[in-house]
């Protein structure tokens, strides 16, 4: 399967996990902080992140406000 990336957007911050190979288990990454007033989204870490981990898919989690 490979790993996964999850991803908690935000309107700060992107929270970030990746997931064991097998896909059971997650373990936080780092939080990404996003200044939309400068566009700073977090871009450049981002990529470097899926450099680094090389998920075979993505895991996105919806806003609760």
């Amino acid at each position: 399967m490979g790993r996964l990336l999850g991803l908690d957007v935000g309107s700060k911050t992107v929270g970030v996990a990746v997931s064991d190979v097998l896909g059971w288990t997650a373990q936080g990454v780092e939080i990404i902080p996003i200044d939309e007033d400068n566009n700073e989204f977090g871009m450049d870490r981002m990529t470097e992140l899926v450099k680094e981990y090389q998920p075979s898919g993505f895991v996105l989690g919806l806003p609760k406000t």
